[in-house]
C-alpha cells in the first residue's frame, strides 16, 4: 500500500487560510455589490452556510483519515478552507438578525462575519506556529 501523502504545515495553512479568505471576500463583495439572491431547490430555500457544511464534511472527513491521492491531498484543505468561509461568513446573520434581505449586507452580519473569520485565521496561524517545520 502506498505511503500517505506528505505536505508541510505552511502548505496545510495556506490551502485552508487562503480559500477560506478568498471565499468570504467573494460572498461579502457579491451581497454589497450586486445583490442578495436567493437559491430554492424544490422551493426550499438554502444559505450559503448550509452549502459550507455539504462541502465542509466530506474534506474533514478526507483529512481525519488521510489520503494516498495527491490530488485530494491538495483538495480537501482547499474544500475545507471553502466551506468554513461559507459557514463563518453566515452564522451571524442566521442567529443574530431576523435574516431578511437587508440583514444580509447590515453592519451586524458583516461585523460577525469578520469576527468569526479573524478567530478562525488567527486560529489557523496560531496552530500552525505550533507545529511549523
Amino acid at each position: 500500500m502506498p505511503d500517505p501523502v506528505f505536505t508541510t504545515a505552511k502548505q496545510t495553512l495556506l490551502r485552508i487560510l487562503l480559500p477560506m479568505l478568498g471565499t468570504v471576500l467573494c460572498l461579502r463583495l457579491y451581497l454589497h455589490l450586486v445583490r442578495v439572491q436567493h437559491i430554492y431547490p424544490g422551493g426550499h430555500l438554502v444559505h450559503h452556510l448550509f452549502l459550507g457544511v455539504l462541502i465542509e464534511l466530506p474534506a474533514a472527513f478526507i483529512l481525519a483519515f488521510g489520503t494516498q491521492s495527491r490530488v485530494l491531498a491538495f483538495l480537501a484543505p482547499v474544500a475545507l478552507g471553502i466551506g468554513s468561509g461559507m459557514i463563518l461568513d453566515e452564522v451571524t446573520y442566521l442567529v443574530a438578525t431576523k435574516a431578511s434581505d437587508s440583514d444580509y449586507v447590515s453592519g451586524v452580519s458583516l461585523g460577525g462575519s469578520v469576527a468569526f473569520v479573524s478567530l478562525a485565521a488567527i486560529s489557523l496561524v496560531g496552530i500552525y506556529w505550533a507545529r511549523r517545520d
